[in-house]
């Protein structure tokens, strides 16, 4: 916690809404974990929110957020109300889940993670919000869009191509904001599994793990990391990245069990993460502009993901993705 920060009495009104709408939240999507310390802190940094990953503490925006937990719909602020109530909802989901699984061998441990989890809890904001808002009653407040823009896109398009007729979008929204955080990209491959290969890969878990470790590596585009500051385009572009190498893999997986594949599938595991797909540092608006510049086989640049340390620190920012100040960023 910062020096500034104030600790909210629990007998206050602005405290006990933030514990209604939390409940609220929690009931939409109920996951087996919950975080929350009940310490609620006022914050004048630049954050809007952000759980801490130590103390299970929340801390939400004195100016941006909590003049805004009313418990009706404001007439004159409804933009901002809109973000501040999106804002408890995005904090909600990363309350909810659990960090790290250690004993999970698919897990992704990795900053790889932090760009999916942000983007996890925005798609949850984005689809829950207006369900939130009426069932907490905010009638009418609409959410213009998310906020992290670019792991907002790739998130909801890696969602559509791990759906399908057996697991369907809502049922794999549910499992990833159940999480832990680590397993995110361990579900969707999941849901590729099983609704992709589902008449070719046999059911004993050790095929299935297999299968799932041979279909994260494609899905950890080094871009990640990066993606939460990053503008819908970028996101657009890696989950089509993605979208190939996932569909090459599938394809792979099929002809080695239809040939007689009898072992466990030995592809290539994720241990090292590949090199492919990774933006030149601080060329995210170049690269709007002017085509995507992707860099093949070569490690990421200093400091290009050092607004992203630690697994599991989850704010929503204000601004644009390319801006870094004011607004939803990490402790």
């Amino acid at each position: 916690m910062a020096a500034a920060d104030r600790l909210i009495a629990p007998e206050s009104a602005v405290y006990r809404e933030f514990v209604r709408l939390y409940r609220i939240a929690r009931t939409l999507r109920s996951t087996p974990v919950d975080r929350w310390n009940g310490e609620l802190y006022a914050t004048d940094t630049a954050v809007w929110g952000s759980v801490s990953p130590l103390t299970g503490a929340v801390r939400l925006s004195a100016q941006l957020v909590l003049p805004h937990l009313t418990g009706k719909t404001s007439h004159h602020h409804p933009v901002e109300q809109a973000e501040a109530l999106a804002t408890v909802l995005h904090e909600s989901t990363h309350a909810g889940m659990a960090l790290k699984a250690p004993t999970e061998p698919n897990a992704v441990d990795s900053k790889h993670s932090l760009g999916l989890t942000e983007g996890v809890a925005e798609v949850r904001a984005i689809e829950d919000f207006q369900a939130f808002t009426w069932r907490a009653g905010y009638q009418d407040v609409v959410l213009p869009g998310p906020q992290y823009e670019g792991a907002f896109a790739a998130t909801d398009r890696l969602l559509d191509q791990a759906s399908g007729i057996f697991t369907s979008r809502e049922d794999l929204t549910d499992e990833l904001v159940a999480g832990p955080a680590a397993t995110h990209f361990d579900r969707l491959a999941g849901g590729v599994v099983r609704n992709r290969l589902w008449d070719v890969v046999p059911h004993h878990p050790d095929h299935q793990r297999a299968v799932r470790a041979a279909l994260i590596r494609p899905m950890l585009h080094d871009v990640w990391p990066q993606l939460p500051d990053q503008p819908t385009s970028i996101g657009e572009r890696v989950a089509l990245e993605i979208r190939m190498g996932l569909d090459a893999k599938v394809d792979e997986v099929r002809r080695y069990y239809r040939g007689g594949g009898w072992r466990p599938f030995e592809g290539e595991g994720f241990g090292q993460v590949a090199g492919r797909g990774r933006l030149e540092a601080g060329s995210a608006e170049a690269d709007v502009a002017g085509g995507l510049r992707f860099l093949d086989a070569q490690a990421p640049a200093d400091g290009a993901v050092a607004l992203r340390p630690s697994l599991g620190l989850g704010a929503r920012r204000t601004g644009p993705p390319s801006t870094p100040e004011p607004g939803r960023t990490r402790e």
